[in-house]
């Protein structure tokens, strides 16, 4: 990653890559799918970002190993 980002700007740039990524009849979104959109080099800062949006409750966490998001309606 060129420029690096506050976990809270990149947890709002996460809410919306879940947007952008999932159909109009899709609700959870695999977090695979979302490393691959987003094309950061540490994965780690994507697990960050949605573990801050999360504890937000911008978006739900599902799975253990966690493996896709459901995003809510107080996400930005």
């Amino acid at each position: 990653m060129k420029n690096p980002q506050t976990i809270d700007t990149l947890a709002v740039r996460v809410c919306q890559a879940v947007r952008d990524v999932r159909d109009d009849h899709e609700a959870w979104i695999g977090i695979d799918c979302l490393n691959e959109f987003l094309a950061l080099d540490d994965l780690r800062l994507v697990d960050a970002a949605l573990a801050f949006a999360s504890a937000k409750g911008w978006l739900s966490i599902g799975g253990r190993p966690a493996h896709s998001v459901l995003l809510n309606g107080s996400a930005p």
